[in-house]
C-alpha cells in the first residue's frame, strides 16, 4: 500500500473505534501514574484498531499506547486509542483516536478522529491534509501579539509542569490568548486547520503526536523540538506552529 492507502485504512479503523466508543456503557477506570488514567475502553479501542490494521496489512508491525509493541520496523502503525482519556472518562466530548503509519523510520500517514465532534483529520506525505475531506492549511498569522496558542502543562511530570508554569507569564504577555484542550493530537490538528497558531508541550510520547505531526506538516505548518536542532519526534518536547511564528516562539520557550 502507498501512503494514501495507509491513510484510508487508518480512517476506516479510527471510525470503527469511534463508533464503538460512542456507544459505550459503564467501564472500569484505573490509575496508571500521577495524573494519568486508563479505562477498559482504551484497551478495547486499541484491540479493535490493531485487528483492522493488521488484518489488512499482516506484514506491518504495531505499537500502541496500552499494549506496546515494535519500537522499530520496516513499516509500523503507531496508535493512541484514546488521546484525552481524562476527557473521555468524565463525559467530555473532546477526545481523539490517533493513528500514524511509519515507513523505514519516516512518518508518512496520519489520521486523527474526534468521535464526539465527528471531525476526521487525514494526511499522507505529499498529498496535503484534509478535515472531513476538505483541504486544510495552517494560518498565516505573522505577529505573536495576534496569535492564539494551545498549551499542554506537562502535568504528569513535575519538572515539566514547573518549567511550563515558569514560562506561562511570558507566553501570556507575548500572545493574544492561550487554550488547553486535553488532547495533544487534537491540538496539533487545530494548528493544521488554522484554528490556532501554535501548540507547545513538554514530554509527550510518540503515539500522542505522530499522526498530528504528519497532518500539521502537510497543512504547511512546522513541527520540531523546543531547542534549536532538537528532534521533537525523538524527545517529545513539541513545538508546533504555523511556521511563520516558529523562531519567535522558540525564543520565549528557551530563555
Amino acid at each position: 500500500m502507498d501512503p494514501r492507502e495507509k491513510a484510508a485504512l487508518a480512517e476506516r479503523a479510527a471510525r470503527a473505534s469511534g463508533e464503538m466508543l460512542e456507544k459505550h456503557g459503564a467501564f472500569e477506570v484505573r490509575r496508571k501514574a500521577e495524573n494519568d488514567f486508563v479505562t477498559e475502553m482504551d484497551f478495547k479501542s486499541e484491540a479493535l484498531i490493531k485487528e483492522i490494521l493488521l488484518s489488512a496489512c499482516p506484514e506491518d508491525a504495531f505499537f500502541g499506547e496500552e499494549t506496546g509493541g515494535a519500537t522499530q520496523a520496516e513499516g509500523r502503525w503507531i496508535v493512541d486509542p484514546i488521546d484525552g482519556t481524562a476527557n473521555f472518562m468524565r463525559g467530555q466530548r473532546l477526545y481523539a483516536i490517533s493513528i500514524a503509519y511509519e515507513r523505514r523510520g519516516e512518518l508518512v500517514a496520519g489520521c486523527v478522529y474526534c468521535p464526539g465532534t465527528d471531525e476526521l483529520f487525514l494526511a499522507s506525505r505529499g498529498a496535503g491534509a484534509t478535515l472531513n475531506g476538505r483541504p486544510i492549511h495552517a494560518a498565516k498569522t505573522a505577529a505573536l501579539r495576534d496569535a492564539i496558542i494551545h498549551l499542554g502543562f506537562g502535568h504528569r511530570v513535575p519538572v515539566n509542569r514547573e518549567r511550563t508554569l515558569e514560562l506561562f507569564p511570558a507566553l501570556m504577555r507575548a500572545v493574544s490568548d492561550v487554550r488547553r484542550s486535553g488532547t495533544a493530537a487534537y491540538d496539533l490538528c487545530c494548528v493544521a486547520d488554522g484554528r490556532c497558531d501554535a501548540f507547545v508541550e513538554l514530554g509527550l510520547s510518540l503515539y500522542d503526536y505522530a499522526a498530528g505531526a504528519v497532518i500539521l506538516e502537510e497543512a504547511g505548518g512546522r513541527f520540531s523540538g523546543w531547542q534549536s536542532g532538537e528532534d521533537g519526534l525523538a524527545t517529545g518536547n513539541v513545538l508546533a506552529t504555523n511556521g511563520v511564528l516558529h523562531e519567535a516562539l522558540r525564543e520565549i520557550l528557551t530563555k
